[in-house]
């Protein structure tokens, strides 16, 4: 049969079809006939298990994809009469006129009308549930004779054509089938059990003469059909023909102006939906069913929508000119009799639709894709669509319309209402600057997006808003016109902003208050509960260990202090209404204060005031009178620290004080129960519905519209128990663990600092005099209190992590997947698994064992693993099922594996595939997803249609040759190749036996000797050595000839183990592999129907089948803009697989000057026609309304291609994934997850229809990180998709709380579509697109599943640089998210468990990582406020216990207790170390549960030793960082991390500029910290500390490859001081001077208004907002600098008394010493600089011509002034501190800070825009000012530029001075021997024997590098020594060097 399948059957073009006249592709899987029943059950993983037979009927259809061809006519046709032609009609799209049918435009063809019943079949025509949908055939018992069975039936046909026309991975590059086949039949040394070697090769899976086969009805028919949509071909059933519905297209399209290939890619899109739909329900209710999810059904967005906007109540004249008020006046007193109840609007929207005829649902249906179709960037609008279809229908409906004959012009609609709509959101975004579309520098508070578009239509008072330009109103026109009328409308005037994205941190407050509340609340009455002291002076005497509080062993009578207890904690209450409070006027700057939002949130700014005055009143009357009367209290001191007595009690006390007393504790403790219930209100309630009152009508007054913005679908209640048990058992635990060791713990250091009091005649400041010396133990106190609140809030982090873990691996015990369920046995019952659930057995009528039926499954598994080189013959023989012949009878039977039972049996020692291999990781999880619960598969001519979307921008295709086996760049020290034969060579060994089998065969064919037979043909000595040196070529580079098929091969190898898009789409094409091979094994009749195996129409019909259910489309949205190397790689797809199809853009240059081009969206696949210019034609051509691209580029790329998807069902795909065929033939099961396999029996509009469930919008699937091997980034980068994308994912879909996160995830098309796409676009706001999509499908009410038994392979960035790139773009992807709406609704609405499970998942951990860098920057400060009193304040000698309530006795007066203070750092230091060991937790629980303790302890183990715990403290900062940076800069951005392996090793240089400004001076200012703390109070436990921080500084160059190689760290010091100078004389993008300039640029942005001037590489970036900036920019760091002049101060405030008294008096200020010190060298710069400009302006221009580098050295000399400077200022504070180390550090950290502040104030505030271009800096250090284009800009450039250079000497300084300290640090490493083996067993994990060889140089590189490496090695040397005598010589020495008296006068303040 001929293979004419046209994969656009109905598009009506006159030319061949996608798939016409293509050679059928053979099929890999193994399939053919079924032996009868063999006998033996030796050896049978199923045992004696007959499985029951099935006998439930079937049919089964296997109609064909063709087309006659007989389309000869182009006609028009309107309502049954001949209308204007298609190609006559006028055309809005083309200024040359209309265009003529081709590969751009076509028509459809003409009807074909089908005479006969059901035209119009009402809704009464579904209640008969007795339909047959394949109603073709129906099967017939059958009975086969004894027949031998041939494995390999359909790999044998394949074979005989003497090439393999198998379509795997090699595609027609590998060895023939016959070849593996002989191997496998001739094997000798494997002898089965059963004494057979060898295999019948005449035998057939099915008997073609002896066995009865299924008798079909009308075979002749059968054969020979002709239906493009087979389920939709029988006329008896269908509603409407096909010939209808391209009618009802036709119509459409010519009343409304579309354009023909978006009708003609509509049409076909709406058939493959129906013809899907119908292959498992009745065509009428297929239709039905449709109709249901786009417009009608219960959950279909456009009801909901039309509901919302009211606009059933459009209709009536007297709602067309009526005031808004009036009409919701109106529309309430209706709701009063309950007509505008929701129960009212159900009950008559059904009616309606049940009344509807099936035309008319047609016609709607296709009106809503067409609109869809043409709509473009619209697409992310989806009630803007809502209503253009309302607007639309009722324009269809009208007599005007109707009576129209003359047809709208092709692209009316796209001209007249896409693109004004277009225009306006792009020039929201963008400006024009010079001729270019430039981003405007306008945040998202400012910008109308999508989402504010969108909102717009939400309701009626919205609809009201869109006015023409007299401002007259849309809706106040007749319905029937505002159709034409829309192209009138001004919609700048129309669309407001419906919620500002504010860039600032009060979101926190906001969206995440009940957090705050149950967090800071808590936590103070702990503190208040615990620390008695604070309200009772007596507190000790309470102890009962006290002796002070005992009388003769009895506890004393003492005062009652509950009143103030109670009281106090209360007032902790009115935190949590303050808190709310502190919310809701953050909200008011969020959302429109308009109407009703403004008394919403006022009204709820009130009551919360009422509720915290109610709180907090009482206690100003409670604390006066809450003494107990009945003592004498006023000899108490409260000042003391413990009582010495008792009070005693009164006699005859005031009755009245008695009596209000005891008022006053009865009110204390109403109080106290008062703040707790409210605090418990508060922290439950979500927000958003507070004080709301509730209605049964319609009301869209609100801050929220629920319908789409709080719709959240409900959990089962058995998900909601597990839900609030885990919330549960986190908050038990974790408030029990913070009261004892955060709270109780706190009490002794809380005590002591609260009840110290200092001496204020000991200490003084000249200016502060003893004001701030005598507080500073309440200084330290408050931050102590800070950090513990911190630690607080990280507590419960820690606990839900722990948690989580267990919740999770619970569940998988649950759900079977565990290896330590007890009842598993997983490999002893995958036969009989695969049969159960992996084959459709419901609906199969068996006559085959089930080993029969698996083993073909089975086997096209194992020699899938054999295409790909993952196992040899050996493991392929000892794994496939065998025949064998029968010991009783001598029948040939069918023998399993020994594998299936060797792995439960210990006494089985055969190796069935290498250990730890990447085949041994499929097959068992294979086999262990098999052990969880799979939905039912349905026959694979029942299963839905669906397609793989793949998005691609500029990732590798192809390797190409170049690529794989040369370095890449002088850095590289192996090439590709080679690394990747380290990685997997047991994968080359076998793919270089397979070259040779190919070389073999190819010298055969050629009549030539092989190399095996010259071999033998010599003697035996000399055979070896040729065969080896023969070999050596092919594993060495893969192939001995040059010949194409052979380094191709090469290359795909190479391909397949790296991430490359080919990689991606040969793994997912193995889903059409897997129809075909379950449509072969489930439909054995067929196999003989169509003549056995390898037969042409078997191969064919499997084809239709496969083409029929899959389609893969791969968005490239540059493949016109593809280099040559691209385009060649594109092609070999395109060639490898025809039916891959590619969308891209078209761009046709505008015919006007100045005119924008006309840009088109396009689809081509293999099949396609190829032009003279050698490209292809598309087969649809779809005009776009301009350039698609308007935001970060991903989902932009796939919004214009998902209109070429087909099908139900969507999986999003990156272009670095894989899949494999054992997983592809899960397929079914994975699909039902959406629940739609049983569709309903009855209209869903009927009334006996029963409620519609939630629709699943989104199914998830586990990631296998297929790089993790590659060492130990790629494992922690694996680590981390095991804890997140499974442990946490099982856990969190149970709950409802799973989001999308792209890949590999199936989306349900029709939900996602009509609910705005697959991901959303604004640009920076909307980065991390995909987890959008989640949140706007789950606040519009649809569910999200997680799979576990279903997995795709994914790869991650493998170099440091680039996982942190990544880090990085997802931290800066968050700060975005906390500024979206979507976080405001989901935070503000989530009840509370769910609320917490959303933020702890999501936002929270990202606030965790906040928190944790703040604790470490917190706890920082709090050990320099202890240190620097240890070195200050009089220490108490001799150990004291604070637990001893006696303790005071023994302590000297006006001594300071260091100890508790001690013990306090020392738990903090666990607490914080704890929390990085529990961080390691989930991932070994994760290995425990599925892999063993065994493998669990070897990964976690490799882990450590490969540091990667130092790797996560980078990991965090960079989160950190990222986050606090895009909430004050933004200027999010994707950014293109590379994938490629890290094995190039970069500069220093280059590590340094990428991460100074992320971890490394960070980490510097904690280090100077540290050491100040280390030098002045040592505790063993910082030792933690200084690694932590440590890692900060070296971890990016720890894992930099052969970064310490003696000669390359040497040349990479060489390197780093040429960065250091380069810049000055020229521009250099590599230079120091270029990381500055960047680093500034971030604050002051780009000038764009410049004509001529180039883009800078960077692109432009905007200025920062000064509103944005200025806490954490700019007051954070000067609150720093404030707190380290608080710390030197106090430091010497003590020893400024004693110098007072050597001084006459005169007192000291330190204060003024360290400012002086701190502003002397900018003091000293701003001269230097200003001397060297004229210089550089008198001798430049004329030094210049004779010395090219006049700048680089003026310049130089500049900085090394600086430097220099920089180091004498140190040296002149150590001199004054009398050579003391620790006070001279501190000093030193008062200089970094204070001038920090300096220079962030002077950046922020002073400095205006800077060029793109890098003339400013040239020309300052060159003196050349003119020839620059600067213009009049040049005087104030020169301040400008003086200022710049003022900040940039003191950061050259500290550049120079913390690179060397870290080249210093890591020098010492370089001296360890093997060290670069022992660095990259490390970082790569590979054995020392496999690590790559040494770069090989040619001797001249070789002298020069030796040369360059002792001279600059020697100079390293000197600089090292110069540093080590300068720190430790004067620490020995001490010399005595004595400052002038007036200099030391004046630095010591003492003017």
């Amino acid at each position: 049969m001929a293979n004419n399948y046209s994969g656009n059957a109905g598009s009506g073009r006159g030319q061949q079809g996608h798939y016409d006249n293509v050679p059928p592709t053979q099929y890999l899987g193994n399939g053919g006939g079924y032996p009868q029943h063999p006998s033996n059950n030796e050896n049978d993983p199923y045992g004696e298990s007959a499985y029951d037979d099935y006998d439930r009927p079937d049919s089964f259809d296997v109609s064909y994809y063709t087309r006659d061809g007989e389309y000869g006519d182009n006609i028009y046709m309107n309502n049954g009469s001949q209308g204007q032609g298609a190609n006559d009609r006028p055309n809005l799209l083309s200024p040359d006129g209309p265009m003529p049918p081709g590969p751009m435009m076509g028509d459809l063809p003409p009807r074909r009308r089908r005479h006969g019943k059901n035209r119009d079949s009402d809704i009464d025509s579904v209640s008969d549930g007795g339909y047959s949908v394949r109603s073709s055939l129906v099967r017939t018992p059958a009975s086969h004779g004894s027949n031998d069975v041939d494995i390999f039936g359909a790999y044998r046909a394949n074979g005989n054509t003497g090439m393999s026309t198998e379509d795997g991975r090699y595609a027609s590059y590998a060895p023939s089938t016959e070849s593996l086949i002989h191997m496998i039949e001739n094997k000798k040394t494997y002898r089965p059990t059963g004494s057979v070697t060898s295999f019948s090769r005449s035998a057939s899976w099915v008997s073609n003469t002896n066995g009865g086969f299924i008798d079909f009805q009308n075979n002749d028919a059968f054969l020979n059909s002709d239906a493009p949509y087979p389920a939709w071909s029988d006329p008896n059933q269908i509603p409407l023909s096909k010939e209808e519905i391209e009618d009802i297209f036709r119509d459409l399209t010519a009343k409304l102006g579309f354009q023909q290939d978006n009708m003609r890619n509509m049409y076909d899109a709406m058939m493959t939906m129906l013809d899907s739909r119908a292959s498992r329900m009745s065509p009428t209710m297929a239709l039905l069913m449709l109709h249901a999810d786009y417009i009608g059904g219960d959950h279909a967005n456009y009801r909901r929508w039309f509901f919302s906007a009211q606009l059933d109540h459009d209709t009536p004249a007297v709602r067309e000119h009526i005031d808004p008020k009036q009409q919701h006046e109106l529309l309430e007193e209706e709701g009063g009799s309950g007509k505008d109840t929701p129960a009212a609007f159900v009950e008559k929207w059904r009616a309606q639709m049940n009344t509807m005829s099936q035309y008319e649902r047609a016609r709607q249906i296709a009106l809503w894709m067409l609109l869809w179709g043409e709509a473009g960037n619209l697409r992310y609008t989806p009630e803007l669509l809502c209503f253009l279809f309302k607007v639309a229908e009722d324009y269809i409906k009208s007599p005007a319309a109707q009576q129209s004959v003359s047809a709208a012009p092709e692209g009316e609609y796209l001209c007249n209402i896409v693109c004004p709509l277009y225009n306006f959101l792009r020039d929201e975004g963008y400006e024009i600057v010079n001729g270019k579309f430039l981003k405007r520098e306008r945040d998202h508070a400012k910008t109308i997006g999508y989402d504010d578009v969108n909102e717009l239509f939400w309701t009626p008072e919205g609809l009201r808003l869109i006015m023409f330009e007299d401002k007259s109103l849309l809706m106040d026109v007749a319905p029937h016109e505002r159709w034409s009328r829309l192209k009138d409308v001004s919609w700048t005037k129309s669309f407001i902003k419906t919620y500002k994205e504010r860039r600032t941190m009060w979101h926190f407050m906001t969206n995440f208050s009940r957090v705050w509340v149950m967090h800071i609340t808590i936590y103070w009455y702990y503190i208040i509960y615990v620390n008695n002291f604070l309200y009772d002076p007596l507190f000790e005497l309470h102890d009962v260990q006290s002796t002070v509080g005992k009388s003769n062993g009895q506890i004393q009578d003492l005062p009652d202090q509950d009143a103030k207890r109670y009281t106090l904690m209360a007032a902790g209450g009115a935190l949590a209404p303050f808190l709310c409070i502190l919310g809701t006027l953050a909200e008011m700057f969020f959302v429109p204060l308009k109407g009703h939002n403004q008394r919403a949130l006022w009204l709820r700014f009130f009551l919360f005031l009422i509720i915290l005055a109610a709180d907090i009143a009482p206690s100003f009357w409670i604390w006066p009178n809450g003494d107990d009367p009945n003592f004498d209290l006023s000899k108490i001191d409260p000042l003391k620290y413990y009582q010495s007595s008792a009070p005693k009690r009164l006699t005859n006390p005031d009755a009245g004080d008695v009596s209000t007393w005891k008022a006053a504790k009865a009110v204390a403790i109403v109080q106290f129960i008062y703040s707790i219930i409210f605090t418990i209100f508060l922290s439950l309630m979500p927000p958003a519905l507070m004080f709301k009152p509730r209605t049964k009508n319609r009301n869209s007054r609100g801050l929220i519209n629920r319908t789409f913005a709080g719709n959240f679908p409900p959990l089962k209640i058995a998900a909601r128990s597990i839900s609030l048990s885990l919330w549960g058992c986190i908050f038990l635990s974790k408030y029990i663990e913070s009261y004892f060791f955060i709270a109780l713990s706190f009490k002794d250091p809380f005590r002591w600092l609260y009840q110290y009091r200092i001496d204020p005649s000991l200490c003084t400041e000249k200016y502060l005099n003893s004001n701030l010396c005598a507080n500073q133990n309440f200084i330290t106190l408050g931050f102590m209190l800070l950090l513990n609140l911190v630690l607080f809030f990280l507590d419960t982090y820690l606990w839900y992590v722990v948690w989580n873990t267990v919740f999770s691996v619970a569940r998988s015990f649950y759900l079977g997947i565990s290896i330590w369920t007890p009842w598993r046995n997983v490999f002893s019952r995958m036969p009989k698994r695969i049969y159960a659930k992996i084959l459709a057995t419901a609906d199969m009528e068996v006559k085959y064992k089930p080993k029969v039926l698996c083993s073909q499954i089975w086997n096209a598994v194992v020699i899938s693993m054999y295409r790909e080189h993952l196992l040899s013959v050996d493991h392929v023989q000892k794994l496939l099922y065998q025949q064998v012949t029968s010991d009783e009878d001598g029948k040939r039977t069918l023998k399993p594996p020994s594998f299936f039972v060797a792995q439960d049996d210990a006494a089985f020692e055969q190796e069935y595939y290498p250990s730890h291999s990447e085949a041994e990781r499929r097959i068992s999880f294979f086999a262990q997803s098999l052990s969880s619960v799979l939905p039912e598969p349905v026959p694979v001519e029942n299963m839905p249609t669906f397609t793989v979307f793949t998005p691609h921008y500029s990732e590798k295709i192809l390797m190409s040759l170049r690529e794989i086996i040369r370095e890449s760049d002088q850095y590289t020290r192996v090439t590709v190749l080679e690394y990747l034969k380290a990685l997997h060579s047991d994968e080359w060994d076998n793919f270089v036996k397979d070259t040779k089998i190919l070389a073999e065969e190819n010298s055969a064919n050629f009549g030539q000797a092989s190399a095996y037979g010259q071999a033998l043909a010599q003697d035996a000595d000399k055979a070896e050595a040729k065969v080896k040196t023969d070999d050596l070529p092919f594993y060495t580079i893969g192939f001995k000839s040059a010949a194409p098929e052979f380094t191709l091969r090469t290359r795909i190898w190479a391909s397949l183990r790296s991430q490359t898009l080919y990689r991606t789409i040969s793994g997912f094409m193995n889903y059409a592999k897997a129809i075909k091979l379950l449509y072969r094994v489930e439909n054995p009749e067929m196999v003989h129907l169509f003549g056995g195996n390898g037969s042409e129409r078997l191969e064919q019909e499997l084809e239709r089948m496969a083409r029929r259910k899959f389609k893969f489309v791969v968005a490239m949205q540059r493949f016109l803009k593809f280099s040559k190397d691209e385009r060649e790689a594109s092609d070999f797809l395109l060639r490898t697989y025809p039916d891959l199809q590619i969308s891209y853009l078209e761009e046709i240059p505008s015919t006007e000057e100045g005119g924008l081009p006309r840009i088109y969206s396009c689809l081509i696949d293999g099949h396609s026609e190829v032009g003279p210019d050698g490209r292809r034609k598309p087969y649809y051509r779809i005009q776009l309304p301009g350039n698609p691209i308007l935001g970060d580029g991903k989902s932009d790329n796939q919004n214009h291609s998902i209109v070429f998807t087909r099908g139900e069902y969507l999986q999003l795909i990156d272009a670095n994934q894989d899949n494999y065929l054992e997983e592809c033939i899960k397929i079914r099961n994975i699909l039902g997850e959406f629940e739609e396999y049983n569709p309903p029996t009855v209209s869903p509009y009927s009334p006996a229809a029963e409620p519609q469930p939630t629709p699943v919008a989104i199914v998830g699937a586990r990631e296998f990180i297929f790089s993790e091997n590659v060492g130990i980034l790629g494992d922690v980068a694996a680590g981390k998709e095991a804890t997140f994308g499974t442990l946490t994912q099982r856990i969190m879909a149970e709950i409802g709380a799973r989001l999308h996160y792209g890949h590999p995830d199936f989306v349900n098309f029709i939900y996602m579509t009509t609910r705005g796409g697959i991901s959303k676009a604004q640009k920076g706001l909307h980065l991390n697109e995909d987890i959008y999509a989640g949140m706007n499908s789950f606040t519009r009410g649809g569910r999200i599943k997680h799979t576990e038994y279903f997995q795709c392979g994914k790869g991650r960035d493998l170099g440091f640089c680039s996982t942190l790139n990544f880090i990085t773009k997802i931290g800066t992807g968050m700060g975005e998210q906390m500024l979206s709406r979507e976080y405001y609704w989901l935070g503000t609405q989530l009840p509370m468990d769910r609320f917490l499970t959303f933020y702890y998942a999501h936002p929270g951990f990202h606030i965790n990582n906040i928190m944790i860098m703040s604790s470490v920057q917190l706890f920082m400060i709090c050990i320099m406020f202890i240190a620097s009193m240890n070195l200050t304040a009089s220490i108490c000698q001799g150990e004291i216990d604070m637990s001893d309530p006696n303790y005071a006795k023994n302590l000297k007066q006006g001594c300071f207790l260091i100890k508790p203070l001690g013990d306090w750092i020392n738990r903090t230091t666990l607490a914080i170390l704890l929390v990085l060991i529990i961080a390691f937790l989930p991932l070994f629980l994760q290995m425990l549960t599925e892999q063993g303790f065994a493998r669990a302890i070897s990964r976690l183990g490799k882990q450590f030793m490969s540091l990667s715990p130092l790797y996560e403290v980078q990991v965090t900062q960079v989160y950190f960082n990222s986050l606090m940076t895009n909430l004050a800069y933004g200027g999010a951005r994707y950014i293109g991390t590379g994938r490629g392996f890290a094995t190039s090793r970069l500069s220093f240089s280059t590590l340094f500029s990428r991460f100074s400004d992320s971890s490394i001076y960070f980490g510097m200012r904690l280090m100077m910290l540290l050491t100040f703390f280390s030098a002045a109070y040592w505790k063993w436990p910082i030792l933690y500390f200084w690694i932590s921080i440590a890692a900060m500084l070296i971890t990016p160059f720890l894992y930099n490859p052969h970064q310490f190689v003696m000669t390359d760290f040497i040349l990479d010091y060489r390197d780093y001081l040429r960065w250091l100078g380069a810049g000055n004389s020229s521009s250099n993008t590599n230079s120091w001077i270029s990381h500055c300039r960047l680093t500034r640029i971030r604050i002051t942005g780009y000038k764009r208004k410049r004509l001529g001037e180039r883009t800078p590489t960077t692109g432009f970036i905007s200025r920062a907002h000064k509103a944005n900036i200025f806490f954490t920019e700019i007051l954070l760091p000067i609150i720093m600098a404030l707190i380290m002049l608080i710390a030197y101060t106090y430091l010497h405030s003590v020893s400024n008394v004693q110098d007072a008294k050597d001084n006459d008096g005169e007192v000291n200020s330190t204060l003024i010493r360290v400012l002086i010190i701190s502003l002397a060298p900018i003091v000293i710069n701003f001269g230097l600089t200003i001397v060297f400009f004229f210089v550089s302006i008198g001798l430049g221009p004329c030094c210049s011509m004779c010395m090219p580098q006049f700048g680089k050295f003026i310049a130089g000399l500049v900085h090394g002034i600086a430097v220099i400077i920089y180091i004498g200022t140190f040296f002149l504070l150590w001199i004054l501190e009398g050579w003391s180390i620790a006070p001279t550090i501190m000093g030193i950290i008062c200089q970094v800070f204070v001038e920090r502040a300096i220079f962030a104030i002077l950046q922020h505030l002073l400095l205006s825009r800077e060029f793109g271009e890098d003339e400013t800096n040239v020309a300052w250090w060159t003196g050349r000012w003119y020839g620059k284009g600067m213009g009049g800009w040049a005087f104030t450039l020169t301040m400008r530029e003086w200022l710049c250079k003022v900040i940039e000497c003191s950061v050259f300084a500290a550049d120079v001075m913390t690179g060397h300290l870290i080249l210093f640090f890591l020098s010492v490493f370089t001296l360890i021997p093997w060290v670069d083996k022992w660095h990259s067993a490390m970082l790569f994990w590979l054995r020392p024997s496999r690590q790559i060889r040494p770069p090989i140089y040619s001797l001249k590189q070789r002298k020069q590098r030796r040369r360059s490496a002792i001279l600059y090695g020697i100079l390293f040397i000197i600089m090292f020594a110069i540093f080590l005598v300068l720190i430790i010589a004067p620490q020995i020495l001490k010399p005595d060097i004595s400052l002038p008296d007036t200099l030391t006068k004046y630095l010591n303040g003492r003017f």
